[in-house]
């Protein structure tokens, strides 16, 4: 079956060695092809692309203008084809080449460098982005990145290897000098708007869930897409709102000024997973894994329990 680009690499192997050689008797000696296979091959090339690539009348043979482009990446490709070849036969994988890993924003504040060191002894190459994290589980389903951590554990996908690291739960967070009560969230948002998160965060999603199960229902006035500027409006005395203590974490525990309470409602937790295509990555994510949950004892929970004590008894680290 041809391949849709209208070449394979054991066609470009017979060009690149026709050129190489200087003719076509020589290419299908250094090949262990007949002579004839070797013109097959060349003009069924040449016709599939519908251009002309050799200059059949010079001595020895010389490629076209377009043949000279091809044979240039012909090259590169048969050279990156053999490497793979031969580090498959030897066994020389241990250590993968490329890596590519979507984190929330809290957590790449709260452990991004340690993680990202602990991500450059296991590849050679890597990549690590954050943003909205409703995205990131689209990306790894389409295979943008090998590796995410999320609060979306894409449970309802099967081939996936699931490594749970943090639960934690939502707190109410008020300005520092706010001295009214807080039982009641209508109420309060009566004397002090709700600063939420817009929904296109998994983050923001799980909060207005959690309040329409709960039948309670706010005002929308205030919409912000990133914690900083969330917690930051809070520390400003210019409304309240819902978040975790990773979040609270990311923006700086000693450096605001805030009341942070018991969610007046049911509990709502918020879980962070790894997850990854299954035995892709051989046990990079399992290394992962437990180098995140060291780090997030080590200095998340450790700082939490420093400013936060009664909501760090709430916070598992799996």
């Amino acid at each position: 079956m041809r391949s849709g680009f209208g070449f394979d690499l054991r066609s470009m192997e017979i060009f690149v060695e026709t050129l190489d050689r200087g003719s076509q008797s020589a290419a299908a000696a250094a090949l262990g092809l007949k002579q004839s296979s070797v013109s097959q091959s060349l003009a069924t090339l040449e016709e599939v692309l519908g251009i002309a690539l050799i200059e059949r009348h010079a001595r020895p043979l010389e490629p076209t203008a377009a043949g000279r482009i091809f044979y240039d990446r012909a090259r590169r490709m048969l050279d990156t084809a053999r490497a793979t070849r031969r580090e498959l036969d030897s066994g020389a994988f241990r250590q993968l080449h490329q890596v590519r890993m979507a984190l929330v924003d809290s957590l790449a504040t709260a452990v991004g460098q340690p993680l990202i060191a602990a991500i450059r002894r296991h590849t050679s190459d890597y990549t690590v982005t954050t943003g909205l994290s409703h995205m990131h589980g689209h990306a790894l389903l389409t295979r943008h990145v090998d590796i995410i951590i999320s609060d979306d554990q894409l449970e309802d996908y099967n081939g996936l290897e699931r490594h749970a690291l943090l639960a934690e739960p939502f707190v109410l967070v008020l300005p520092g000098d706010w001295t009214g009560p807080v039982a009641n969230l209508p109420a309060l948002s009566r004397r002090l708007d709700f600063a939420r998160y817009t929904t296109q965060s998994l983050i923001g999603q799980s909060i207005e869930r959690h309040l329409r199960l709960n039948r309670v229902e706010l005002p929308a006035k205030l919409h912000l897409d990133n914690t900083f500027a969330l917690l930051r409006l809070v520390d400003g005395g210019a409304g309240w709102t819902i978040t975790t203590p990773l979040c609270l974490y990311q923006a700086g525990l000693d450096r605001l000024h805030l009341r942070i309470e018991p969610l007046p409602l049911a509990p709502l937790i918020r879980k962070l997973t790894l997850v990854a295509r299954r035995e892709e990555l051989r046990d990079l994510p399992v290394q992962l894994a437990t180098e995140a949950r060291r780090l997030l004892q080590r200095h998340f929970l450790a700082e939490l329990r420093h400013h936060l004590p009664q909501v760090a008894e709430q916070v598992r680290i799996n």
